[in-house]
């Protein structure tokens, strides 16, 4: 009977720390459910936040004057209207946007093109030493504004105001330290194995470098020609200083439409919203190779 007792009395324990063991993992299960709900809905507030000002900007370009100020706000247009987008195409605005497309594109492959060797030579044989990147980075840190005079009488006297190459020229110093200094943790991702084996099957350097590692950090790539693209979309220091009409970005030319009696909101709207198009559409085309750079070499 003792023996029965006893084993009745382990039964009931053991039953009892399964039963416990079941609850503990029902509430872990509940907290991580409570806690994936609260990041859900943190991330969708910050994205409502970032947000909320590109849809009043795109809100915007279809009302009405008096709908500008109207209170409380008018958030959807009671009467839409697309005679923003009609003046903003027949005030040369599409002109404005294809110069900040061939600037952009211009300015990032040809950054892309002087980084790559760049990157190469300082990972793979060690070229200036540890210093030489950091100084190369350091460049990025300069303010605009004290190389733009410089840049401004260097170019005038090459007779390039207002042309692409100003532009295009201008931008390559910040735009290449940044992208020397993201590829640098794809090549030093890159296995230096498979990079030795093609040249003993007969690659040269050069070689190697376009042949295995180039496409190899092909999101890598695709990242740094994106952010150069932005970086020189973006820019509105350069372009005022170094254009005038020919080479006018839409950056400038958005400024352009605050008119000292009354700003034309509805205009600067339309371009606006028309501007940002194209990023989006390349970072559409991009995304899986930002996603797998990010996470391959800018993060590590």
């Amino acid at each position: 009977m003792m023996v029965r007792g006893e084993g009745t009395v382990a039964g009931c324990r053991s039953l009892d720390r399964r039963v416990s063991a079941k609850r503990g993992a029902s509430t872990t299960l509940l907290r991580r459910k409570a806690v994936r709900m609260l990041v859900f809905l943190f991330l969708l507030a910050a994205a409502v936040f970032f947000l909320l000002p590109i849809g009043w900007v795109v809100s915007t370009s279809f009302k009405l004057p008096k709908e500008y100020f109207s209170f409380p706000p008018t958030w959807i247009p009671a009467d839409p209207t697309f005679k923003h987008y009609v003046y903003t195409f027949t005030t040369a605005g599409v002109r404005y946007l294809l110069n900040s497309l061939v600037i952009g594109a211009a300015n990032a492959s040809i950054v892309l093109v002087l980084a790559v060797p760049a990157t190469y030579a300082f990972e793979r044989f060690r070229v200036g030493g540890q210093n030489l990147p950091f100084w190369i980075l350091s460049q990025r840190m300069l303010p605009p504004a004290a190389i733009g005079i410089p840049f401004f009488l260097l170019f005038s006297a090459a007779r390039l105001i207002d042309t692409y190459w100003a532009l295009i020229l201008a931008y390559i110093p910040a735009n290449l330290a940044f992208t020397v200094w993201l590829l640098i943790g794809f090549f030093r991702e890159f296995p230096a194995e498979i990079e030795e084996a093609s040249l003993i099957d007969g690659c040269s350097h050069w070689g190697a470098l376009i042949r295995v590692i180039v496409p190899a950090i092909a999101p890598g790539l695709a990242v740094g020609w994106l952010f150069s693209f932005v970086f020189a979309w973006n820019d509105f220091f350069f372009a005022l200083i170094l254009t005038r009409e020919a080479a006018k970005t839409v950056t400038l030319q958005l400024s352009t439409y605050q008119a000292p009696t009354f700003p034309l909101w509805g205009e600067m709207s339309a371009l606006a919203t028309i501007s940002i198009l194209p990023i989006i559409v390349m970072v559409l085309m991009l995304q899986r190779y930002i996603v797998r750079g990010l996470a391959f070499g800018a993060v590590k």
